[in-house]
């Protein structure tokens, strides 16, 4: 899956390793480390506050009503906030801001995604989006 501009889908494999984890296992999330921390893998009942930034599974609604099975990057710190997002898209994961070329692989224009509201697999503890 290529777009015209060469732009792909997500293909670090350590990032796919975890997004694939974290998909595939919804009730574990991966908490990011500090600059000397490993990142990992947890099995929280809910994702607390002020804790850092996390991994976490869930569902993408877009504007369109098209739902995607999505990995969410979380900070914690600051009331839960978006920090980043994949979407599977087609068997691949693409990164929500890789513009025009997550557009492509939906085959939709931005008017028909954003903005959109999405939904954890594990709750957070602050959630300022959803409260």
């Amino acid at each position: 899956m290529e777009n015209i501009d060469g732009a792909k889908m997500e293909k670090d494999k350590t990032t796919v390793q975890w997004l694939n984890l974290v998909h595939t296992s919804p009730t574990f999330v991966i908490r990011m480390g500090g600059e000397n921390d490993n990142a990992n893998v947890l099995s929280p009942p809910v994702v607390p506050n002020n804790d850092g930034e996390y991994w976490i599974a869930g569902e993408t609604v877009l504007k369109n009503g098209v739902k995607l099975k999505s990995v969410f990057r979380v900070d914690t710190n600051a009331g839960g906030t978006l920090v980043g997002a994949y979407w599977r898209i087609a068997d691949a994961w693409w990164d929500f801001q890789n513009r025009p070329a997550v557009l492509d692989a939906l085959s939709a224009e931005q008017k028909e995604i954003f903005p959109f509201d999405w939904s954890y697999a594990v709750a957070l503890e602050e959630d300022i989006f959803h409260d």
